[in-house]
């Protein structure tokens, strides 16, 4: 990233945190990036930088008049480790299942691998229907010219990208 993040997302790619410094009170509080991002989506308040500066109160006295800072790499190593192993868990099992969709209209992909890929992406997800669906498609798919299995992985990955999860390019 070169020059100030333009959005809070930005902020991801250094693995950053977000720093809150009273003017008033003195206070500092250091903001984990996704519980932030979340939460202002959550309230549908601004994602872009400037503000994000300019809204951020102070958690202790509520007031305005606040400095806010990126962090790069603001989470302490095991905490990054997780959050890396985590996503890394996440996108290979995104791989299997996309290799899956693409071969099931010629073949049978109903095997453990692809079992096991969806049960790695049933926390990431809100609730089981997609997997269920990615199942039966891929089942059911054989020989169709437009493989619903296909559809389906769009929709997980759709969903995975809607929840704020780190999916690689590729599959979006």
């Amino acid at each position: 990233m070169v020059g100030p993040p333009k959005t809070l997302q930005d902020l991801r790619r250094v693995e950053g945190a977000v720093r809150v410094t009273c003017r008033a009170c003195k206070a500092v509080k250091q903001h984990d990036l996704e519980e932030l991002i979340i939460d202002r989506r959550f309230r549908r308040l601004s994602m872009e930088w400037e503000a994000v500066r300019r809204t951020m109160p102070c958690r202790k006295c509520d007031s305005t008049d606040t400095r806010v800072d990126g962090v790069p790499f603001g989470q302490d190593d095991v905490e990054r480790r997780a959050r890396r192993s985590r996503a890394l868990l996440m996108n290979l099992a995104l791989a299997v299942l996309d290799d899956a969709s693409r071969r099931a209209r010629d073949e049978d992909v109903c095997v453990p691998a692809t079992r096991l890929a969806l049960r790695v992406l049933r926390p990431y997800l809100p609730d089981r229907e997609l997997l269920v669906t990615f199942w039966t498609a891929a089942e059911t798919g054989r020989g169709k010219p437009h493989g619903p299995a296909l559809q389906a992985m769009r929709w997980i990955v759709t969903k995975l990208v809607d929840a704020g999860h780190p999916v690689w390019a590729e599959f979006r």
